[in-house]
């Protein structure tokens, strides 16, 4: 339901006993005649006046004879106020778990679509924060990632920022493709030189050839961008027996997008399928998933020959030479020099843009800038 939905439907509930009421004015009716005619007893009468009883089918037979109206009429409106009774119930269910859910990075939320409702909606943002993460009561929401059987959702729990993590993992999550091949190990390693090849592509294009090459082994690749605060490049886990990546898109250089890129896929053919694969997690598997990364983009054997000193037209050559993006080499040089102070230009820059409104969900895209 939209927020313009929510507020076009009252905030009361409007009960059979108004009705009633409404018509005994109309004909003159005291409540001790309507019980005579009923058949009942004043005190029920009154109680159902005052909305302390509902009303039952065998009653609206009786009211539709006396009053002439029909007792499915009456009927009807008695199931339309036990569901707006119920409605506002939840809605203010909801509105008291607002509190709860403010730790999250809702901005972050609103700015890709997935809230949508007013700020003053309370009832329901949590309603769509509660549709994010696929619980259905706030109650739900840590135990859902802290004490669930999935291995990778317990790691997330117990981060340092687990709203920030949580919520980056789940925006990747919901947009986990259901048709995808079984995941073919053997394909993925004889595709990753065809992988490296693609940094020397169009930047407007590579990263969906990237994606669209993953898919074809089984593996799902998605930019989630990444949430304020959290600081995380990647992150690899397993779902239904598929690996997902996804990439921030943090820094924003065709040589970050491509060194994590190979990381994330060295967590995929080196570890194990059940757990979570960020750069918060164990120190030795990130080495050698970045040691992966670094020896794929640029072999041991070729690495001995990178440039060192700041000449731009030796870092062209030397990428020409080996095959990859001069981005890829200047990042590689700035790394292991520790000097940041130059080559920048050769680098590609990227920004997300949504190829559609509305949350990432596998139609987004990485646009160069420059």
């Amino acid at each position: 339901m939209t927020t313009s939905d929510r507020a076009r439907r009252p905030d009361y509930a409007v009960p059979v006993g108004d009705f009633i009421a409404e018509w005994m004015d109309d004909h003159g009716l005291k409540a001790a005649e309507l019980a005579r005619r009923l058949g009942v007893s004043r005190k029920h009468v009154s109680e159902l006046l005052r909305a302390q009883v509902a009303l039952t089918e065998d009653m609206a037979v009786r009211l539709g004879r006396v009053t002439g109206v029909s007792a499915d009429w009456w009927t009807r409106l008695e199931s339309h106020y036990q569901r707006e009774r119920a409605r506002l119930a939840r809605e203010a269910e909801l509105a008291e778990g607002y509190d709860s859910v403010r730790r999250l990075p809702l901005a972050y939320l609103r700015k890709w679509g997935f809230v949508t409702s007013d700020v003053g909606d309370r009832a329901g943002v949590v309603a769509e924060v509660l549709a994010f993460f696929r619980v259905g009561t706030v109650a739900a929401l840590t135990p859902s990632w802290a004490e669930s059987s999935v291995a990778y959702r317990k790691v997330a729990a117990s981060a340092p920022r687990p709203e920030l993590l949580m919520t980056w993992l789940m925006a990747a999550e919901r947009a986990m493709p259901d048709d995808l091949p079984p995941f073919d190990r053997e394909g993925l390693s004889s595709r990753l030189s065809q992988l490296r090849r693609l940094t020397l592509g169009d930047p407007a294009t590579y990263v969906q050839q990237a994606t669209d090459e993953l898919r074809g082994v089984g593996l799902a690749c998605r930019i989630v961008p990444e949430v304020p605060g959290l600081g995380v490049y990647g992150a690899t886990r397993w779902i239904g027996g598929h690996p997902l990546v996804q990439l921030s898109l943090r820094g924003k250089t065709d040589d970050q997008l491509w060194f994590t890129l190979f990381h994330e896929l060295g967590h995929v053919l080196r570890d194990n399928a059940t757990g979570l694969y960020w750069s918060g997690g164990d120190p030795g598997a990130e080495a050698a998933a970045d040691q992966f990364a670094a020896d794929l983009l640029i072999p041991p054997a070729q690495a001995a020959d990178l440039p060192r000193s700041r000449n731009l037209k030796a870092v062209r050559d030397f990428a020409q030479r080996i095959g990859v993006a001069p981005g890829v080499v200047i990042g590689r040089i700035q790394r292991e020099t520790r000097d940041f102070g130059w080559g920048n230009g050769l680098k590609r820059r990227f920004e997300f843009v949504p190829a559609v409104p509305g949350p990432p969900d596998g139609g987004e895209r990485a646009d160069a800038t420059g």
